[in-house]
């Protein structure tokens, strides 16, 4: 089974991975280093490994060769590619060892694993407010009342902050491309302001 053939795991985070170079790789979440840079001009953006960041430079280009054999779509990635064809394949490859759920992607799996193991890593960065799911924080902050007026995400060098990604992404290429891991301040954007400094020093060292 799949699951059998996850030999090499993450002493963070638990994932597992069926090759030693994909774990090696992974890693580099953690640390941050990230030495593949887009090309594009004015785009900050790296990456973990040269494929990522060829299939993020398609997305600059609008290039989408990789083309579904039993319907119109086309994808910009093989990995888009593969995960569409479980639509028509019903496959669901990912299979939880604790119960019948089983996922056509590993992230959705190991999101369903914290319903078993009652982990909850998001945390509310205005609250004691806890959960298994980012999109649930998000939810919190944004549709419950409970933080009127808190932006999810807010600038590590200024005081900008918005509730729209797509902005919050501009903002930063725009106004501090000095930036060079954007997406490393991104992930961190709802951060509260006593943090913002101790966040963007840990940005500035991976630069």
């Amino acid at each position: 089974s799949q699951q059998s053939k996850l030999k090499f795991t993450c002493h963070l985070c638990d994932r597992s991975f069926t090759e030693k170079w994909a774990l090696n790789n992974h890693m580099k979440l953690h640390t941050g280093e990230k030495p593949f840079k887009c090309t594009w001009p004015t785009c900050h953006y790296s990456f973990l490994t040269a494929s990522a960041m060829k299939d993020h430079y398609r997305t600059h280009t609008g290039e989408k060769s990789f083309l579904c054999d039993l319907c119109g779509f086309a994808g910009g990635t093989r990995h888009a590619l593969t995960k569409h064809r479980r639509q028509h394949t019903g496959e669901k490859p990912f299979k939880c060892d604790e119960c019948n759920f089983a996922s056509t992607t590993q992230s959705h799996l190991t999101r369903h694993k914290r319903v078993h193991t009652g982990e909850k890593p998001y945390r509310c960065p205005w609250c004691d407010y806890r959960s298994n799911c980012a999109e649930n924080i998000r939810k919190h902050i944004l549709h419950t009342g409970k933080h009127e007026g808190v932006k999810m995400y807010n600038c590590p060098k200024c005081d900008y902050g918005t509730n729209i990604p797509v902005e919050f992404r501009n903002h930063l290429k725009e106004q501090h491309p000095d930036i060079e891991n954007p997406d490393l301040a991104y992930l961190h954007a709802g951060k509260n302001d006593k943090e913002k400094q101790k966040i963007w020093n840990a940005t500035n060292s991976y630069i």
